[in-house]
């Protein structure tokens, strides 16, 4: 049996099945594209949810040194926060924005299942 090297080169049952399997790859795939999450305003819970290599401590210190110091001019700006690096950065700069993006896990996304706080308000007081 010969394999075909190319779609077009397949035999028209099959072209239709490869045609088929790609639209739903694509059909699938859309949904898991990551968020753009604006680190302005995120709260620890949404910067640890969607950010890779971004654990609680991490988080936590993101959004303490944004209450101490302003707000973040650009994506770069995140390595002046202690334990955020380069290769953090580089791992998520498409999905950072200083502007625009979500800045709250929304309740659909918690009932995904995935694993993270359960907490949304962004910021804890230590009161009640």
């Amino acid at each position: 049996m010969v394999k075909p090297k190319s779609i077009a080169a397949a035999p028209r049952p099959f072209r239709f099945l490869h045609m088929a399997l790609f639209a739903l790859v694509l059909l699938v795939a859309a949904p898991l594209q990551a968020e753009t999450v604006n680190i302005n305003k995120a709260d620890a819970a949404t910067l640890q949810h969607y950010l890779n290599g971004v654990g609680a401590a991490k988080a936590e210190a993101i959004v303490a040194y944004r209450n101490k110091h302003g707000r973040f001019k650009s994506v770069d700006d995140l390595q002046k926060v202690k334990g955020i690096g380069e290769v953090t950065i580089r791992k998520n700069r498409d999905n950072l924005s200083v502007s625009k993006g979500v800045s709250r896990i929304s309740s659909k996304v918690k009932a995904g299942g995935k694993s993270g706080p359960r907490y949304t308000t962004g910021r804890r007081t230590g009161k009640g």
